[in-house]
């Protein structure tokens, strides 16, 4: 029992410095030591039904679908530069026009990476990649779109270099370049694109916890509409609470200059992972950020857009064949300060999941979802999804 506490132990002291995210469930560092493995193989096959493929309130169009696709997973964890990779190829055919096109074929390609290499024990360089083209947005990666409009870009890439000063003192450079991009005209006014960068003094106050002070900048690139400048000035922790749990926290304050205007905002970010019990763990982000989305068609630009972001994913391993899931998260957005008459106007869009997978052999498995999705505010709609299929991993 001793072995997996020092190890748990040891890697928060790892990674405290250098951590970084592409999504928000990342924002706490990770708990135990990760597994390397070789080349690893899948292929997925599913049917469902969606009730609203077109994410319309008065206009719904509903029929069936099938999912299909295949991957490849890597992780190098032995050697001076860690490797990771996952990677899917594949795409949705539905029976009916879906998600506000004319198309009934759209794709579902994936790919995350990341490669940190250390020059010295106190010198580490650490990239990640994220990228994404398929029409369901990933309300948890902090640059997604409103709802489903066709297929859509999503890439985030973040670098990070961190040094040792001393035994407890070390700084952190990032930079990073994110952004979205529609495939359909119809939506392009909303194509957007970040560049950030940052420097933070970071401090070990223990094995367990690190303190770090961080100055950031963000620009926010617009295709249609009115650019901003941020930036951040913030405070945080990142601690690993016991062997099963980890958290992270960032408090601050966001300068936000648009439209000739500058306005002083709190920004937030809070992360959490858990192991509950033997076979069940969860994870849990919090943000509050003043964003720069939404042209809404070209109309005009709101200078304010408060939004939170939150989620809560948990998994249970019932028995070895037999595992459970279930993801809850919300997007809450205000929008204030409207350019071209526009009136003030909010949104919140709840997404619940929940699904089974049954391990039929080691390499087969078979698995049922089910996702409902609820958006008030200006764009009211509901939507829910059932699927059931197969996956195959070699």
């Amino acid at each position: 029992m001793k072995r997996p506490v020092l190890k748990a132990l040891a890697l928060a002291g790892i990674c405290a410095p250098a951590s970084f995210a592409l999504s928000l469930y990342d924002t706490a560092p990770p708990i135990g030591l990760p597994e390397s493995y070789a080349v690893k193989y899948n292929a997925n096959l599913s049917m469902g039904f969606d009730d609203n493929l077109n994410s319309s309130k008065t206009d719904r169009e509903s029929g069936g679908f099938v999912n299909f696709g295949v991957g490849a997973s890597y992780a190098d964890y032995e050697s001076v530069t860690h490797i990771t990779y996952t990677a899917h190829i594949g795409g949705t055919l539905y029976d009916n026009d879906a998600n506000g096109t004319e198309d009934k074929l759209f794709s579902d390609m994936s790919l995350t990476a990341r490669l940190t290499h250390s020059f010295t024990p106190g010198s580490t360089y650490s990239l990640s990649v994220s990228a994404s083209y398929k029409p369901e947005p990933d309300y948890e990666n902090g640059i997604s779109a409103s709802r489903t409009q066709g297929d859509c870009l999503n890439w985030s890439i973040s670098n990070a270099y961190s040094q040792a000063i001393d035994a407890r003192w070390s700084w952190t450079l990032t930079a990073g370049y994110s952004g979205n991009i529609y495939s359909n005209s119809e939506y392009q006014h909303d194509d957007r694109q970040y560049i950030n960068s940052g420097l933070s003094i970071n401090y070990k106050y223990s094995a367990l916890t690190t303190y770090k002070l961080s100055a950031s900048y963000r620009f926010d690139f617009r295709r249609v509409g009115l650019n901003s400048n941020n930036l951040y000035l913030t405070f945080g922790m990142d601690t690993s609470l016991s062997p099963v749990s980890s958290m992270s926290l960032t408090v601050g304050t966001q300068t936000k200059f648009i439209d000739g205007e500058t306005n002083l905002y709190p920004n937030v970010r809070i992360g959490y992972n858990r192991r509950l019990t033997e076979g069940l763990s969860m994870s849990a982000y919090l943000s509050y950020d003043n964003e720069n989305v939404d042209t809404f068609g070209g109309i005009g630009n709101y200078l304010s857009n408060a939004t939170w972001r939150v989620g809560v994913s948990s998994n249970y391993r019932l028995s070895p064949r037999v595992s459970f899931n279930l993801n809850v998260s919300l997007l809450a957005a205000d929008y204030e300060d409207g350019t071209n008459g526009l009136s003030n106007r909010d949104r919140a869009t709840w997404t619940a999941s929940t699904g089974m997978t049954y391990m039929f052999t080691r390499s087969l498995s078979g698995n049922i979802r089910y996702t409902y999705t609820r958006q008030t505010g200006y764009y009211d709609y509901y939507r829910n999804v059932v699927s059931a299929g197969l996956g195959y991993s070699f």
